[in-house]
């Protein structure tokens, strides 16, 4: 029988702290803002965000995200926790956890998960359609804003880069096999970077 543990039941975070020093297998709700389950291992945490190593379906690895703790409707520990563990043993997966990854705001997060790998995904909350990512190279922060340079899905590097407000961040992502297999592909960008043209001073 799976136990869900309702979000305000104890508190989340206490949840998160204990998945952390146990190193429970957790499956991670966040309703409001996607739908699916994060599935994976908390590996960082304070007192606003949460860092956790997905695993995928393959019983692998996969990448890290950022979540608000906030975000969070409901957790549990993976009912098939000893099938999880066994699994990823079996299979030679290690649990690797990125030293001195600093959880304070989203700019500390962009630029740890930067120094992490050559690829972040900023994944935006965008009304009704949940988060849409946006994957590049973080070129600068703003006071307001991460900047990114921007690949498209045939990673092919954009020329500019964008703004993405903080407020409308949703999580970040980085270390997948897609990001790594983008980046395989594109290579460092050459070109120079500029920043996108306001949508007022564009041609229709």
């Amino acid at each position: 029988m799976t136990t869900v543990v309702p979000f305000k039941a104890r508190g989340a975070r206490a949840d998160l702290r204990e998945a952390l020093e146990q190193r429970i297998p957790m499956r991670i709700q966040r309703e409001r803002l996607q739908p699916g389950v994060i599935h994976g291992y908390v590996v960082g945490l304070s007192r606003d965000f949460c860092l956790i190593a997905e695993v995928g379906d393959a019983m692998r690895f996969d990448g890290y995200v950022v979540i608000a703790v906030a975000d969070i409707s409901s957790l549990e520990a993976d009912p098939s926790r000893e099938f999880v563990d066994r699994a990823l043993a079996l299979r030679g997966e290690q649990l690797v956890v990125p030293e001195g990854f600093r959880l304070d705001d989203w700019v500390a997060i962009a630029q740890s998960a930067a120094a992490c790998a050559p690829l972040i995904s900023i994944n935006m909350i965008e009304d009704d359609e949940g988060e849409i990512s946006y994957v590049g190279q973080l070129a600068s922060v703003e006071h307001d804003a991460l900047v990114l340079r921007e690949l498209d899905p045939n990673a092919q590097w954009y020329p500019d880069t964008g703004a993405y407000e903080f407020e409308a961040i949703g999580s970040i992502g980085f270390g997948s096999g897609y990001l790594d297999a983008l980046w395989q592909v594109a290579g460092s960008p050459g070109d120079p970077q500029r920043p996108r043209a306001p949508l007022s001073d564009t041609v229709h």
